[in-house]
Formats: structure tokens, C-alpha cells, sequence
């Protein structure tokens, strides 16, 4: 576990431009279409009673089409438990083998609680993989690729999926800056 910097808060608020503006232009970026090694399909939240999120079922759904056009051999899911059982990757994995994504492709990594998370424990599933498919919404990919590539995987690559909230504009602006807020500190070295 790494120490509280009382620095920090201050490093990131000058970091919220650049942070921004990286954001943003995650936002843009187009999805990659050609081949990967794994499939990184990163954890979202999973409302009472275990059913998916919108966003949870965007990224699962989007994952499947991709394994089922070739991109990669394997899947790996990501999150753990918030509220109870069952976990982020658990609920994925059950969308991707319903969408026909065969188990034994599949991988799960249900130890993460965040994104810089997802990737450090995802990286043990596949050791071997370099170049990653990593399926999340627009305003998640900026800081997606970012933990990524800090994790080891040295060619994240994006999928940008288009969940419910991203089609509403005032959950896209609220999350857009959430992610800001989020990479600011990631920048600052949190």
C-alpha cells in the first residue's frame, strides 16, 4: 500500500488542465481494428440483484463482438464485489459467454477495485500479452491507456464502446470530468 503524499492534492490541481485536455482527446480517439493478444475488458458497476450496468453490458457485449471477429484469443474481465456477489468480472464473463464467447477463452481477474487495478491484476491472466484491446467508454480511455501501459502492457490499444450514459450529454460532461479529476491525480504521481 503506498503512503499519503500531503503533496499530492496540490500537484494534481495543476494537472487538471493538461488532464482535461488528454481527456478529451481520449474522447476522440478511433477504435483499433486489427489484432491484439488479449482482450481487456475493464469493470463497471453491477446494480442490485447482479444485473449488469449499462455500461458493464456495453463493454461485456462490445468485447464479444471483437473476440467473435478474431482480434484476440482470449478475454479477460476485470473488477471485483462493491455491495456483495457477485463481482464486475463475474457478471462479464456471464454476458460474454451468452453472446457465444466460449469459458474457456475467458479469464477473470476479480481482485480490482479500480483501474489502475484492473490492469496490475489482469497482467498476471496473461503474462505474454503486449498488445491489448482495451474495451471502455470515451471519456474512460485517456486514463484507461494510461494505467495500462504503467502496468506493462506496452501497446494498450482502444476500443471505445458507446454505453447509455455516454448518449446522455449531462452524464457525458459528468463523467467526462470525474475522469479529468481522476487522471489529474494519476498524473500527479497518485
Amino acid at each position: 500500500m503506498r503512503r499519503w503524499d500531503p503533496a499530492l492534492p496540490l500537484r494534481a490541481l495543476g494537472e487538471l488542465g493538461p488532464a482535461w485536455r488528454e481527456v478529451r482527446a481520449g474522447t476522440a480517439l478511433a477504435p483499433y481494428d486489427g489484432e491484439a493478444d488479449a482482450i481487456v475488458v475493464l469493470g463497471a458497476a453491477v446494480l442490485a440483484g447482479g444485473a449488469p450496468s449499462g455500461s458493464l453490458r456495453a463493454r461485456a457485449l462490445a468485447a464479444a463482438e471483437r473476440f467473435h471477429a478474431g482480434v484476440a484469443p482470449v478475454v479477460v474481465t476485470t473488477g471485483a464485489h462493491h455491495r456483495g456477489p457477485p463481482g464486475e468480472a463475474v457478471v462479464a464473463r456471464a454476458l460474454l459467454v451468452e453472446a457465444g464467447v466460449p469459458d474457456h477463452a475467458i479469464r477473470l481477474e476479480e481482485k480490482s477495485r479500480n483501474t489502475r487495478g484492473n490492469f496490475l491484476f489482469a497482467r498476471g491472466l496473461v503474462p505474454d500479452a503486449v498488445r491489448i484491446l482495451v474495451v471502455t467508454e470515451p471519456f474512460h480511455m485517456a486514463r484507461a491507456l494510461r494505467l495500462a501501459a504503467a502496468a506493462g502492457f506496452s501497446e494498450p490499444l482502444p476500443w471505445p464502446v458507446v454505453s447509455p450514459a455516454w448518449g446522455r450529454p449531462w452524464d457525458r460532461l459528468r463523467l467526462t470530468v470525474r475522469d479529468a479529476g481522476s487522471l489529474a491525480l494519476v498524473r500527479a504521481g497518485g
